[in-house]
């Protein structure tokens, strides 16, 4: 399938504090959902914490189908929507570019029980992309998306968590949620547990769990946990 953009993902660079933040290019995944319901309780106690909940979540999906209308959407189940939305979000696979025709897939999509749907919603919300930019619209749709067994949702929540986008910044709550994409496959999440662990960001600092995550993160396809792992890998001693 096509690539897929996250919310963001933090490089560790050596034992710095700083870091560099940037979009990273990942891979459009219809992962089999895992099934915690701890996780889904948690989710909805996050929610209910922000002043989001779902009373706030329908109006958003109804407010959305208002905008947007029912007409057009030439798909029947929640994989054929999440998949058109992608070619026409990216004008690929025989189609034009349409931005807003693909939210709207996304959101049928969701609607028919596809998680990587609300997701690729949440990443529009995200960025601005077909809809107007609103990180808190953009963190109900990941958290759907998180709910109903798709990592890169909770992933992306604990991004908006991190930076403080459309929620206060809490670490706790960051770091919780990388741990559970991390350890449902998602490289991304992996990688920016790593990155707080290698800053000692909301944890205390771990240069050695944070080069296992980093590893973790590359053997799932991480590109930047790859590069992680190098700069957290110290240099050979050279010998004359």
């Amino acid at each position: 399938m096509a690539n897929q953009k996250s919310v963001s993902e933090t490089r560790a660079t050596g034992n710095s504090a700083a870091v560099t933040e940037s979009p990273i290019v990942g891979s459009w995944s219809h992962t089999a959902p895992w099934d915690d319901a701890q996780v889904r309780s948690r989710r909805l106690s996050i929610m209910a914490g922000v002043g989001l909940g779902f009373l706030a979540l329908f109006a958003v999906v109804g407010g959305l189908a208002r905008h947007f209308g029912s007409s057009g959407l030439s798909c029947a189940t929640g994989d054929a929507c999440a998949e058109l939305g992608v070619s026409y979000a990216q004008g690929a696979g025989g189609v034009g570019k349409d931005e807003a025709l693909a939210a709207r897939l996304f959101q049928r999509a969701c609607e028919l029980g596809d998680a990587s749907g609300c997701n690729h919603l949440g990443l529009a919300f995200q960025t601005g992309q077909g809809v107007p930019q609103d990180y808190e619209r953009a963190m109900d749709w990941f958290e759907r998306a998180c709910s109903g067994g798709f990592a890169e949702g909770c992933n992306n929540q604990g991004a908006l968590y991190e930076h403080g986008q459309g929620v206060p910044e809490n670490l706790g709550d960051a770091t919780r949620l990388y741990t559970q994409a991390c350890r449902h496959g998602s490289g991304l999440g992996c990688s920016n547990l790593g990155a707080l662990y290698a800053q000692g960001r909301g944890v205390a600092p771990n240069p050695a769990e944070a080069a296992r995550l980093f590893r973790e993160a590359c053997n799932l396809g991480s590109s930047v946990g790859c590069n992680n792992l190098l700069d957290s890998t110290p240099a050979p001693l050279e010998t004359f």
